[in-house]
């Protein structure tokens, strides 16, 4: 599948065996999915990793056990969402539970397992950790890439829910024998609930990806924002548009300076925003395309953007595309809140942060990018917290956990 959720286990996979792990797949048919990712798939299959893919029976295989693309319309998926949080616990992934079980213990008989790693959303999986965890005694790391119970992905229809969840979090996260996830804050807010200790793992980036990508850039004079990722209903483009809008309308020369690219696909609600702003001339919008293009992509840009919009926990949240925003080492414009995202940026240096909702706040920090464009007189970005983020070294920090654990 693609995304960015993908990258972090397929990464800890590729770098394992440099640490002497010999890692094992257990997962999923893909079945219908939003998005597919040609170039990760084809990394795993050049690291000849034993893969086990178990038939299941999610509303996502039942309209199709294979590959299947499908492009569900936003308002569509945000009922289904609340739907799903309403009937399945702990996910529309629940069904997917026995059958994994099954192969899991099959593979357990078979094989010198000496660890198991599950890692969430979908919270289906630590479920089925702490099932082989009861049933063999093998020691069970569960790494959580979001918050569980207080995960800004999930609204609950009522208090029942939420206590219900609350029981199955406890329930699972307990019986690991290690916990992990990707930053302090939300290591904080699991370990209150828990009162177990939580490791924290960040997201990264591949030195290899970026490696074998040069930075280029092709004979232009525009200077080209480029925003990496999907949009939420909840964490939309609009804020960053119009600022760019007033921009243009205050400076018209700028219309012909400024090319906003997006990777990841603008839906026809950011289009009819683009359109009614008149910026259409200046889009560019690449669509989903699989990881090692889009690297190029960014490599090939001038600014690099993100955007937290006001998501629940907005705080807590540390996007996984930051990490390899700062493995350009290209100026960011961060649209955040106070919280995770915000401390990540000041760190790295060569950063420009503003309110995700205060336009007047967006063009201040969008003037001063374009004034500093022209005299190439950027922030040098961090040198030593960019290679706390190389994915090499943080699989080593997971292999030492899996030392730490397992019998000698």
């Amino acid at each position: 599948m693609g995304g960015s959720g993908v990258q972090r286990p397929l990464k800890f996979v590729k770098y394992l065996r440099e640490f002497g792990w010999n890692p094992i797949v257990l997962c999923p048919e893909p079945g219908a999915y939003h998005t597919f990712d040609e170039s990760l798939y084809n990394e795993l299959k050049e690291q000849e990793i034993e893969v086990h893919r178990v038939h299941a029976n999610t509303p996502f295989h039942r309209l199709g056990q294979k590959e299947k693309l499908v492009k569900v319309p936003h308002l569509l998926a945000k009922v289904l969402r609340w739907i799903s949080t309403f009937i399945y616990f702990p996910d529309n992934k629940k069904d997917w539970i026995d059958p994994g079980l099954s192969k899991a213990m099959e593979l357990i008989k078979e094989k010198s397992i000496k660890a198991v790693f599950s890692t969430a959303p979908p919270y289906s999986n630590l479920m089925i950790a702490k099932q082989i965890k009861e049933k063999t005694g093998l020691p069970v790391v569960m790494d959580l890439r979001d918050e569980w119970l207080e995960s800004h992905l999930i609204n609950y229809p009522t208090k029942w829910h939420k206590e219900k969840m609350k029981r199955l979090e406890l329930d699972t996260l307990s019986k690991a024998d290690a916990l992990l996830t990707i930053n302090n804050t939300i290591a904080n807010s699991i370990k209150s609930r828990i009162l177990k200790d939580v490791e924290v793992i960040r997201h990264g980036f591949d030195p290899e990806d970026f490696s074998a990508k040069s930075d280029f850039s092709l004979p232009t004079e525009k200077i080209r924002f480029l925003y990496s990722g999907l949009f939420y209903p909840d964490s939309r483009p609009d804020s960053f548009l119009k600022a760019i809008a007033e921009i243009i309308s205050e400076t018209p020369e700028l219309k012909d300076k400024l090319e906003l690219q997006f990777q990841g696909g603008l839906n026809s609600e950011h289009w009819k925003l683009i359109n009614e702003l008149e910026l259409e001339p200046m889009v560019v919008d690449f669509g989903y395309i699989d990881h090692d293009i889009a690297v190029q992509n960014l490599m090939n840009a001038d600014i690099l953007w993100l955007n937290i919009g006001q998501k629940k926990n907005a705080e807590i949240i540390s996007l996984g595309k930051t990490s390899e925003y700062f493995a350009t080492k290209k100026p960011v414009l961060g649209l955040v809140p106070e919280g995770e995202a915000k401390e990540m940026l000041k760190k790295y240096g060569n950063s420009f942060t503003a309110d995700p909702y205060k336009i007047s706040d967006i063009k201040i920090q969008l003037y001063s990018i374009i004034e500093i464009y022209k005299h190439d007189d950027w922030n040098q970005p961090a040198e030593e917290f960019i290679k706390s983020f190389n994915r090499r070294n943080l699989t080593g920090e997971l292999a030492q956990i899996f030392d730490k654990i397992s019998p000698q």
